[in-house]
C-alpha cells in the first residue's frame, strides 16, 4: 500500500513538472541546440559565440577558426566586434547586438580568457 502511494506521487510529482514545460513548448518553440540557426538569436551567450566562432562556424564571414582564430584573438586583428558582426551577418545574433556594450565587454572577457590558456 505504501508503495502504490509512493509511486503514485512520485508520477504526480513528475506529471505536476513536465506538462507546464510541455504546454510551453508548443506556445514558444525553442531548439536546444546552440548552432541552430533558425533559434532565438538573442539567447547566444558569449561563451558560446567563441565556441561557434573557434569551431568555424562563422568562417563564411570571415573569421577563422581554431589556433589561427586564437593567433588572431592575441594580436589584436580579431575583435569582439569583428565576432559579433560575423554572428549578425551569420544570422545567429539579432543586429540590435552590434550596438550592446555589455554584450560586446562579455564577449572581450570570454575571449581573453580563451586566448589566456
Amino acid at each position: 500500500m505504501r508503495r502504490s502511494i509512493s509511486t503514485m506521487l512520485t508520477t504526480l510529482l513528475l506529471c505536476a513538472a513536465i506538462l507546464p514545460a510541455a504546454a510551453q513548448s508548443q506556445t514558444a518553440p525553442i531548439s536546444l541546440n546552440p548552432y541552430a540557426a533558425n533559434q532565438h538569436r538573442a539567447q547566444i551567450r558569449p561563451f558560446n559565440l567563441v565556441t561557434l566562432a573557434y569551431q568555424g562556424y562563422l568562417k563564411d564571414q570571415g573569421i577563422p577558426s581554431n589556433g589561427v582564430l586564437m593567433s588572431a584573438i592575441a594580436s589584436g586583428t580579431i575583435t569582439a566586434q569583428d565576432i559579433i558582426q560575423a554572428a549578425v551577418k551569420a544570422n545567429r545574433l539579432p543586429e540590435q547586438t552590434l550596438s550592446d556594450q555589455g554584450y560586446r565587454h562579455n564577449l572581450e572577457d570570454q575571449l581573453q580568457e580563451f586566448t589566456a590558456d
